[in-house]
């Protein structure tokens, strides 16, 4: 199927499902899906928009699969589909419940006083694990709040599985990296001893994702401000401490279009993000502003959802082929994580 095939079949599908179908894209999309999507956003606006729909019966989440997972908790009456599911994600891969639970029963042994937080990309079984023990998801937009959150109810926070995420958000909330340990799972005990574990109030996960961390360095930013004196230079919380600092300024995607918004005429900023989004941004406001990637990187996992793909899918949603499905038990307790979230 050519994509021209593919677009003809996609508008005639959505023509006659009409309010029945909405579709959900991720930023990091190519513009050629984000044309069919009905609500674009970053994981906390998509999580959002699935829990509030209401008359349709068919959501097809163009992203990676957690995403899809968390549209099909958050909306249990509806059904959820996603054009590939093999279009994964490295980092919550780096996080196995088996293991998880593992670093929890050694973690909690030398104090129980302890509340799991899970970043938003992980898998269902990690934010059920959450829940199931009085936990919260969190994105890149609100860890602060659900981690001071977590620090209210508790006196530790496991924080999942992006280490990069959990020590930036730790170092904008103003605690000290004496007080933030990481926990290795390749290694016996995590790589820590139980007196490091005790003076622990934040306990990172070691993930990352591969996207933001090693791509983006302080050498971009350098690279970047020779070449273009005096620009703004925003990255992802998910790049590494020291490119963070060296940035000066981070957030998350929503926030990072946001700051791109405030912009006065003739601002410029260098943004060190997944590229299809920093592009779209660039030319949404040429012109008017001088928006530039720090560096052009892409998202193999996102790029696997294609308009041929989309076109299949949306061929087979009244057939129910394909439907993102979850065992109940865990669904529900990932919703309690999911729903913890989104009262903070």
């Amino acid at each position: 199927m050519t994509d021209r095939e593919a677009h003809a079949i996609i508008m005639r599908i959505k023509r006659e499902l009409g309010d029945r179908l909405v579709i959900l894209g991720h930023h990091y999309q190519k513009d050629t899906v984000i044309e069919f999507a009905d609500f674009v956003g970053d994981s906390l606006e998509l999580a959002r928009a699935a829990s509030q729909v209401e008359k349709a019966e068919y959501i097809v989440f163009c992203g990676v699969f957690f995403m899809a997972e968390t549209a099909a908790i958050l909306a249990p009456g509806k059904s959820v589909f996603i054009p590939d599911s093999k279009a994964g994600c490295p980092l919550a891969d780096m996080a196995p419940v088996d293991r998880v639970e593992k670093a929890w029963d050694i973690i909690t042994g030398v104090d129980p006083s302890v509340v799991p937080v899970t970043y938003v990309n992980s898998s269902a079984a990690l934010k059920a694990f959450c829940g199931a023990r009085g936990g919260a998801v969190c994105t890149s937009a609100n860890a602060g709040k659900v981690v001071a959150w977590a620090l209210a109810k508790g006196k530790k926070v496991l924080f999942m599985p992006d280490m990069n995420l959990g020590r930036n958000t730790a170092r904008a909330m103003g605690i000290d990296d004496g007080v933030v340990v990481l926990w290795d799972h390749e290694k016996h005990d995590g790589g820590l001893e139980g007196k490091d574990l005790a003076r622990a109030r934040i306990v990172l996960w070691k993930g990352w994702c591969p996207v933001h961390c090693p791509e983006f360095t302080v050498k971009d930013i350098e690279r970047v401000r020779r070449i273009h004196p005096g620009i703004r230079v925003m990255v992802h919380p998910e790049t590494d401490p020291a490119t963070v600092k060296a940035a000066g300024e981070a957030g998350s995607t929503s926030q990072m279009l946001s700051s791109i918004e405030a912009l006065p005429d003739g601002g410029r900023l260098a943004v060190g993000t997944e590229a299809n989004m920093v592009l779209r941004a660039a030319r949404k406001h040429a012109g008017r502003l001088e928006i530039i990637p720090l560096k052009e990187v892409y998202c193999d996992d996102m790029a696997r959802i294609t308009l041929p793909k989309l076109a299949v899918t949306l061929m087979k949603v009244g057939k129910g082929e394909g439907r993102v499905e979850l065992p109940e038990g865990l669904a529900g307790d990932a919703r309690k994580a999911l729903e913890a979230m989104l009262r903070i």
